[in-house]
């Protein structure tokens, strides 16, 4: 069952309309809640408060208070998701609103844009590329001594046996719809979101090792004191030792972000500088590069990383950029946007119908799409 489906046996159940059978499904559906023993989260209000106003409901068939009304169809939404696999996904606007959203258009459902997968483009210090989505496991390429080797589907790795002084560099990039992985020459692992791109030696000669990113990354370092770690981004470093972190360097968003989660970092510009601590998130406006620091959500950080979208209070402007980059779609507006603020998690790997269904749920936001055109409606 679905939470939609959910949500319209539930509205039958406290209008009166529900038939013996549709109660039965509802009530074999609410064990199967409680059987599962999904994680309950706060903001779904008292476990056992809810459970007992439920069962209360589908063996007496009375019409709950208008405020029980809010608050469970909100829990309900949050809990058949959970069972489903599909979204949790809510808003402040919709915890006020007693009315069951409407139906999600046809179009929504029609229109069957796949998310993202692997696949990226490795470009070689001679010009020549690689089109890595196609290419299968083993061996790659072997230029001056060095070995490229896709280790599975979404990995690639260097490997240096030459010993020399000799310094090349290549570009890994991935287009709208693409993630990949890639392990350096010393071991540093790097994750690429969406539309972006890691330029790297291919070895790491001298004293310090340093690569050039746009995007999205995702990087753990290999520690090495005698060879500190920099990422250049947007006139930004990044200067590290050995540590976890990630760095969000969109063009079309209007701050940078580095998030670390291990270790210690040192972010500075022209402007100066900042050290960060794990837990910590450094901003930087990038038209005037002042850097600022604040306590970092982490989950929301790395969502991607781990195949999923997580919205901390976040305006459906930014939560669209991030969508339209995943499933390579044209976004557009029509109507006021003001307010339109959503917390919750979505699996990367659902085809966009579903996403833009699961958000409809909250009455808050409408969708339409038409092949690759997506247009937002309050």
């Amino acid at each position: 069952m679905t939470p939609r489906e959910f949500f319209l046996l539930y509205e039958k159940l406290i209008s009166g309309t529900i038939t013996a059978d549709e109660k039965q499904r509802l009530l074999e559906y609410t064990d199967q809640i409680e059987a599962e023993e999904h994680p309950w989260q706060a903001e779904m209000g008292d476990k056992a408060e809810i459970e007992e106003e439920l069962h209360a409901l589908l063996e007496k068939d009375i019409r709950p208070k208008r405020r029980t009304k809010i608050r469970t169809l909100t829990t309900i939404l949050t809990a058949a998701a959970a069972v489903t696999g599909l979204v949790i996904l809510f808003s402040s606007i919709y915890k006020n609103n007693s009315k069951l959203p409407p139906a999600a258009p046809k179009t929504l459902a029609a229109n069957k844009v796949t998310p993202g997968s692997n696949k990226a483009i490795l470009t070689l210090a001679d010009g020549s590329t690689i089109t890595l989505d196609s290419a299968g496991a083993g061996s790659l390429t072997t230029k001056n001594g060095v070995t490229i080797k896709q280790v599975q589907n979404g990995l690639i790795e260097y490997n240096d046996r030459t010993g020399t002084n000799a310094t090349s560099w290549s570009t890994i990039s991935t287009p709208t719809g693409g993630q990949y992985q890639i392990v350096l020459e010393d071991g540093t692992k790097a994750w690429l979101n969406a539309t972006s791109s890691l330029r790297f030696p291919t070895t790491f000669r001298n004293n310090e090792r340093t690569v050039e990113i746009s995007g999205e990354v995702y990087f753990e370092i290999a520690k090495d004191e005698s060879k500190p770690f920099k990422v250049n981004f947007n006139g930004n470093t990044i200067t590290v030792l050995g540590t976890h972190f990630n760095v969000m360097a969109y063009k079309d968003e209007a701050k940078s972000k580095v998030t670390l989660l291990q270790g210690a970092v040192k972010v500075n510009n022209r402007s100066g500088e900042q050290l960060l601590r794990p837990g910590m998130q450094a901003q930087i406006t990038d038209s005037i590069s002042q850097i600022t620091t604040c306590k970092a959500n982490l989950e929301e950080a790395i969502a991607w990383k781990n195949g999923f979208f997580t919205f901390d209070h976040e305006n459906i402007q930014s939560i669209m950029r991030k969508l339209a980059r995943w499933y390579d779609v044209r976004v557009n507006y029509q109507g006021d946007m003001t307010g339109k603020i959503f917390s919750g998690t979505i699996s990367r790997f659902d085809n966009i119908s579903e996403v833009l269904s699961m958000i409809e749920l909250t009455g808050t936001i409408h969708f339409r799409i038409q092949g690759r055109e997506l247009t937002v409606l309050p």
